[in-house]
């Protein structure tokens, strides 16, 4: 049996593919998902499962497609690489602001310049880093007001990319850690 945590990418963002967090763990129930629990409206669930890691991502797509009629990006990550991610952001300090620490989610793989590409589109005090199959963000004045913040990551960068902020993904570390 796997941990899992999922993040689905652009649910209830602006008004745009609502869906409540039943429905979501019902649909993730469905897909042979044991102890979900789901996490603030944004689409994070944390769960078991028997599927392996290298069918999961699209064992869910197809099951929400099934279920709700459109496709979704589906970032899926295990136990042990979640503790990883929370394990290797370099950019914290306890004088930041949590919310301004974020994590992007990879879907795939990266283009070959991706990082030099990040790194000339943030200013001033931002800071970006790949590890992994993530990138860390740190957003000096908010996401929300940062060129990097509103790039069009799969295709500047190769890939499409969920984020999370620190406080959220430490969260999840300790909803997966409870399964």
């Amino acid at each position: 049996m796997y941990k899992y945590v999922a993040l689905f990418r652009g649910l209830n963002v602006g008004g745009h593919n609502k869906i409540t967090m039943v429905d979501l763990k019902a649909m993730l129930e469905g897909a042979d998902c044991q102890k979900v629990t789901t996490y603030i409206q944004s689409g994070n669930a944390v769960f078991q499962s028997d599927v392996s890691p290298n069918e999961i991502e699209s064992h869910l797509e197809n099951a929400f497609e099934d279920q709700f009629g459109y496709a979704v990006e589906i970032m899926v990550r295990g136990d042990k690489e979640l503790q990883a991610v929370f394990d290797d952001y370099p950019f914290f300090n306890e004088e930041r602001e949590l919310r301004f620490m974020m994590t992007g989610f990879a879907k795939g793989g990266f283009a070959p310049d991706a990082e030099t590409v990040l790194a000339n589109v943030a200013e001033g005090d931002e800071l970006v880093q790949i590890v992994g199959n993530q990138v860390h963000f740190y957003f000096a004045n908010g996401s929300g007001r940062s060129k990097l913040g509103a790039l069009n990551f799969a295709k500047k960068i190769g890939t499409p990319l969920t984020l999370r902020n620190r406080r959220t993904v430490g969260k999840l570390l300790e909803l997966i850690n409870a399964l």
